[in-house]
């Protein structure tokens, strides 16, 4: 993959900015930052992490999002020192798919999960996804008190996504903690050398499940890639399959509980909107897109350039890496009306918190029906909760997730509602 040379000579002129998206100073300052580079470099470049494109305006992250062809997701697993980095910057060393494939294969893995994650099929479990929710609320609301996350945002997602996997509900801790931490912590560091251990540990364990349903299936979202053929009529290659059921459970765990984390602390700092949700639980699904779009819990997906291109008027050498904002693009005036306003009933949100193209998140049904069951059930049970601010902690950078480690918080006791705690997604 070679430059175009007037590629490499246009270098010495574009755009430049100072953006290090694992760093303090951008999660303290993200709204702020986004709306200047949306303002004035909607496509410029910054040397941080080896150097990439940010695309924050609304018009050129879409474009690029809807073209695989020449912004591929694809990370080369046999040339890490390549150009092709995949999805995360800096990458992490470690198969993701179908999410670092592109078209054609990509489409063979997308297809098996478009049917167990559609909106149809989203909708089914509601019930399911509020028995959960209720039976979590029941272990905690008589006390007056609990953590928000630990408690609630964090299991929730984590037990509904591990239900439709067919993996024991009662795992989800082991599932949940290792995304978790590695979501948070900054590459390189003690931590994320930790979480790497964890997730390696918890992917060996889903693997042997794999194995398993690939020799006795038992109907289950993982009995469904186990068994699944390719065009050739082969059976799909067991480290892909694995990979990509890591794929559901880190999807389904921590952008759920980061988008419902930030839509409480939203709502105990903005009662009124609190109180026009109680007052109006339909108008949840609406607000919901809305929380998504100001709140930004994914903030960024990376790409690279398979060609020489011109993207935004700045020219993209052939291997360049190209970060694509999607917080920033929800806040570019150019494509929502006061943008920086949260408005729980706006209509249309063309937001792109999902991505957009044929790499749009495959989650993205289930995680807004996930969204509406738990913030409906909160606002009914625990109406007043009120956030302990000084205790509530945020991650110490948005480099893959805008969310929150924990968040205490009160209320007024009530009784638990004798919820059952399902022993599995058909209960």
């Amino acid at each position: 993959m070679q430059a175009h040379p007037d590629a490499v000579r246009d270098q010495a002129a574009r755009p430049t900015i100072e953006l290090d998206h694992h760093g303090a100073d951008y999660r303290d300052r993200w709204q702020e930052i986004s709306d200047g580079n949306v303002a004035s470099c909607p496509v410029a470049h910054t040397a941080a992490h080896g150097g990439t494109w940010v695309v924050s305006g609304y018009e050129h992250v879409v474009e690029a999002l809807r073209d695989h062809a020449v912004f591929s997701s694809y990370q080369d697993h046999t040339d890490p020192g390549g150009p092709m980095r995949g999805t995360s910057n800096p990458p992490i060393p470690a198969l993701n798919v179908p999410q670092e494939l592109d078209p054609p294969l990509h489409t063979v893995y997308r297809r098996l999960l478009n049917g167990p994650l559609s909106p149809e099929q989203s909708r089914r479990r509601e019930p399911f996804i509020r028995q959960v929710t209720a039976a979590c609320l029941d272990r905690f609301s008589a006390k007056g008190q609990a953590d928000l996350v630990a408690e609630l945002t964090n299991p929730v997602p984590a037990i509904v996504t591990l239900g439709i996997l067919g993996v024991p509900l009662t795992d989800w801790e082991r599932y949940a903690g290792p995304i978790h931490l590695l979501t948070y912590s900054p590459p390189g560091s003690a931590s994320w050398t930790e979480a790497m251990t964890a997730v390696g540990e918890m992917m060996a364990v889903l693997g042997a499940l794999v194995v398993a349903r690939r020799a006795e299936p038992t109907g289950d979202l993982i009995s469904v890639l186990a068994t699944a053929t390719g065009d050739d009529g082969e059976l799909l290659p067991l480290d892909h399959v694995i990979a990509t059921a890591g794929l559901v459970v880190a999807g389904g765990v921590d952008t759920t509980t980061a988008l419902v984390s930030h839509a409480l602390h939203w709502l105990h700092r903005n009662p009124a909107d609190r109180d026009r949700l109680i007052a109006d639980p339909g108008l949840l699904p609406t607000a919901v897109d809305e929380f998504l779009r100001v709140l930004a819990p994914v903030q960024f997906m990376s790409r690279t350039a398979t060609r020489d291109t011109v993207l935004g008027g700045q020219r993209i050498a052939a291997g360049e890496r190209v970060m694509l904002a999607f917080a920033a693009a929800n806040r570019d005036p150019a494509a929502f009306d006061c943008p920086a306003e949260m408005r729980l009933d706006r209509t249309p949100n063309r937001h792109v918190a999902f991505g957009s193209g044929v790499h749009r998140c495959v989650g993205a049904h289930l995680a807004k029906v996930e969204a509406v069951v738990m913030l409906d059930e909160i606002l009914r049970r625990i109406p007043d909760y009120v956030i302990d601010e000084q205790a509530a902690e945020r991650y110490p950078s948005i480099g893959a997730i805008n969310g929150y480690i924990g968040m205490p918080s009160t209320f007024t006791p009530t009784p638990a509602v004798g919820a059952v705690f399902p022993a599995s997604e058909s209960v």
